[in-house]
């Protein structure tokens, strides 16, 4: 066992789910539009340098830099913009963990557009994952319930949805002859130019955009650790073993995801939110472990 790989991929997940819940904070001290804005272009300060000193941006025609566009535009706009409104809304430990259910997703969209044959862990993941989104959701008592944090948990999951659904293309990309960095550099660049015409309108119809040194410091710290070192950390990981090794690390973020709602949140989740974690997390490491 790679224990150097492991404890890499173990520092993506922290990234990625410290990322999530740092959101949330962000949220209180920006608008939602100027926070989710500026995150790209943080992003590209730290993705650019570090591909032009390592692998480069190395692609094998304009057909497959399209698809990446594509991909980015789904992955890291739209998916972030439905992941953002839903941290607004809801509890972090409910909006993150649903989103999270991405790896799940992921494997259900190999299913269907990449032909891959159906597993039993599948069902079996299917299950756990649907229930855990269950009892985050409410269980019985949420449709008769007017509690807007509500609100927020379709949202999440349709997050996780999407960004699940996007390994198909990024996959295709990869196995194309694109680096990683430069799929990276794609998706954030594509989600920058698209927020950034988002606030253009926005701040030009609605109402001017709303900025603070604090949320600022935020957004810089949630592009550093999510669209870069997350990242970096994973893709070095996969230098040193298999993927098959290290996707049941991925497990672990929902678990990362509750525990820093609760430790930088002091949010107080149920019984049943708790069970409901739990449920996704197991459901998120079956798949990695034998899908």
């Amino acid at each position: 066992m790679n224990t150097l790989a492991i404890l890499l991929a173990l520092g993506a997940s922290i990234c990625w789910a410290l990322a999530m819940i740092l959101a949330k904070i962000g949220l209180k001290w920006m608008g939602l539009v100027s926070f989710a804005a500026i995150r790209p272009l943080f992003a590209l300060l730290f993705i650019v340098p570090y591909g032009l000193l390592t692998s480069g941006f190395h692609h094998t025609g304009f057909g497959i830099v399209g698809i990446a566009v594509l991909a980015g535009f789904l992955d890291a706009f739209v998916g972030s913009l439905l992941f953002l409104v839903a941290i607004k809304r809801s509890p972090a430990h409910k909006a993150s963990t649903l989103a999270l259910t991405a790896p799940f997703w992921g494997l259900v969209a190999a299913v269907l557009f990449l032909g891959e044959r159906p597993q039993l862990v599948v069902y079996v993941a299917a299950v756990l994952v649907i229930s855990g989104a269950y009892f985050l959701a409410g269980g019985r008592d949420a449709a008769s319930s007017n509690d807007p944090t509500l609100s927020g948990i379709p949202l999440a999951l349709a997050a996780g949805i999407l960004w699940g659904v996007t390994i198909v293309p990024a996959k295709y990309c990869l196995s194309h002859g694109m680096t990683p960095i430069a799929y990276t550099l794609i998706g954030v660049a594509t989600a920058g130019v698209s927020w950034g015409l988002i606030a253009i309108i926005y701040k030009s119809t609605i109402r001017p955009l709303r900025y603070s040194w604090r949320g600022l410091g935020i957004a810089l710290l949630t592009a550093f650790t999510s669209f870069f070192l997350g990242s970096i950390l994973w893709l070095s990981g996969l230098k040193l073993a298999p993927a098959s090794l290290l996707a049941p690390v991925n497990g672990t973020m929902p678990l990362f995801a509750f525990l820093f709602s609760v430790l930088l949140l002091r949010e107080r989740p149920s019984a049943r939110s708790t069970l409901g974690v739990l449920l996704v997390s197991a459901g998120v490491f079956l798949v990695g472990a034998f899908a």
